[in-house]
């Protein structure tokens, strides 16, 4: 694989999770003290350089955009261009940028570190198949703008765009697809949260700074808020997986430990008391014979600074038994809040039907 196809397949993971675009790998060269600290300079005055989280009441509703965007197809063609439209579209949780001049590095919460040359000049690879794809990154009054054209399945662009004097980041997606007449555009709105970027944001190790830098350090691995926000991730994934395990087991005692006294929603209805989830789950239990949950890796998205959580992911069961044998795929959504005894099932419910 050539080193630009490997840049911008990584680049995809960080802003679309999309795998057929390229970039420029921008050379590193050794450089003196001096140019380092010029270097070090050009970061700290640059609006693009820092550490930005989601900002999810500020940004488009997932759901509701490609929802929107596949709901005038054929009925067999929707479930397909739905799931595949979320995979490209979901956010991430925290961005990390550096810029340097016009040499760009980038990584988020679910990607490492990659680095490319945002001097607008466009350039051309064959691939796989044989067609042309185009791309071109430009850096431009501190608007950074990356876009490649080709096939319909390679046609994007992704705008990062400063707002508030450098304080928030705004991230604006468009995706070309031969279904649509027009492009699939979503808007993600990200507060900076740290001046320097930290690549620690996807687990990877910061060095100790050079000795020699003459007063400029390296950040520190990682800040108070992202280890917290880690930990608390960690105890949702945990939640999680105890909570399909009780329902796999039928231990209506131990599902019931994840709700508070009233959830806002479940499923089809509001405001519902815990003892009617109860009866409505201890039904199901004892119709069934068998019942097997499945769920991917949750995506994670935190608000109310912190305090509550919104989980996504895609869950398969198959329940045996009582009116006979149900299975289905399904985008579940559980929206949580932390408690004085731990995170809370404040919402259930099903987003979409995948089959």
């Amino acid at each position: 694989m050539k080193i630009a196809r490997l840049i911008f397949s990584k680049m995809m993971l960080v802003l679309l999770l999309h795998t057929c675009a390229m970039a420029q790998t921008a050379q590193q060269r050794p450089r003196s003290v001096a140019a380092r600290r010029d270097a070090t300079t050009i970061v700290k005055d640059s609006r693009l350089t820092g550490v930005y989280r989601l900002d999810l009441e500020s940004s488009d509703k997932l759901y509701s955009v490609v929802s929107g965007a596949s709901s005038n197809l054929p009925f067999g063609e929707q479930q397909r261009f739905f799931i595949d439209l979320t995979i490209r579209l979901t956010p991430p949780d925290q961005l990390a940028i550096e810029q340097r001049g016009r040499t760009i590095s980038i990584a988020s919460s679910r990607a490492p570190r990659i680095t490319f040359d945002a001097s607008g000049i466009t350039r051309s690879e064959r691939a796989s198949d044989g067609h042309v794809v185009r791309t071109r990154a430009l850096l431009n009054d501190g608007q950074l703008t990356v876009s490649t054209s080709g096939n319909s399945e390679d046609s994007f662009t992704v705008t990062f765009e400063t707002l508030e004097d450098g304080r928030r980041l705004r991230v604006t997606r468009r995706i070309y697809a031969a279904e649509l007449n027009s492009p699939v555009i979503i808007h993600s709105v990200y507060n900076k949260i740290s001046e320097v970027a930290q690549w620690s944001i996807y687990g990877e190790p910061t060095p100790n700074a050079p000795a020699d830098l003459s007063g400029f350090s390296s950040p520190k691995a990682e800040t108070p808020t992202a280890r917290a926000e880690r930990d608390e991730a960690s105890l949702l994934r945990a939640s999680l997986e105890d909570w399909i395990a009780a329902t796999n087991a039928r231990d209506i005692g131990r599902q019931m430990t994840f709700y508070p006294q009233t959830i806002q929603a479940f499923y089809r209805t509001r405001n519902v008391p815990k003892e009617a989830v109860r009866a409505e789950k201890a039904r199901v239990f004892k119709e069934a014979r068998r019942i097997d949950v499945r769920a991917d890796e949750p995506e994670i998205i935190f608000t109310d600074e912190g305090r509550a959580a919104l989980m996504r992911f895609r869950k398969r069961y198959v329940i045996e038994g009582g009116p006979g044998e149900r299975r289905g795929e399904v985008i579940q959504e559980l929206r949580w809040r932390k408690t004085a005894s731990g995170w809370k099932i404040t919402s259930e419910r099903d987003v979409r039907v995948l089959r």
